[in-house]
């Protein structure tokens, strides 16, 4: 077996650049954690293309049905869910690795989609919002036309 030896350059022997590459990756590590934070509010999302559908996939473990919160407004598909604070207040973590929050995501829809055909449905922590293709959008199968 051979082993690979790493020569580090002799200014990362000193102690005054070890403290300050310490506090490098201290204050990066700090950034990831606050940009995680920041992040765990929004749920993922699948975008499934069907012939005469549009399916959005929202992952929401915990809620229910009731919770959430679907509205469209000037062609603006605006999905959310509210947790009352008191909720989270009642339980006594010993350890939190994962918080049910409260979310916002929006979608801009276009003319391909008819607003007047949207369902949504919640099943297994998947809420499945269904956008119904207008007439224009929906692609005509090939046909062969005889000619007279």
């Amino acid at each position: 077996m051979t082993l690979l030896s790493i020569a580090r350059p002799s200014a990362l022997r000193t102690n005054q650049t070890r403290n300050e590459y310490g506090d490098f990756v201290k204050g990066f590590a700090h950034a990831v954690d606050r940009y995680a934070a920041d992040c765990k509010n929004i749920p993922s999302v699948n975008i499934i293309e069907e012939s005469h559908a549009y399916k959005i996939q929202l992952v929401a473990p915990g809620f229910s049905k009731d919770e959430f919160s679907v509205n469209i407004e000037k062609e603006i598909l605006t999905i959310s869910a509210n947790v009352p604070n008191d909720e989270q207040n009642k339980i006594q973590y010993l350890l939190n690795e994962f918080t049910k929050c409260g979310f916002s995501r929006s979608f801009t829809l276009g003319k391909a989609i008819n607003t007047e055909k949207i369902n949504a449905e919640y099943k297994d922590g998947i809420l499945t919002i269904t956008l119904s293709k207008s007439e224009e959008a929906i692609v005509k199968p090939p046909r062969s036309i005889s000619v007279s």
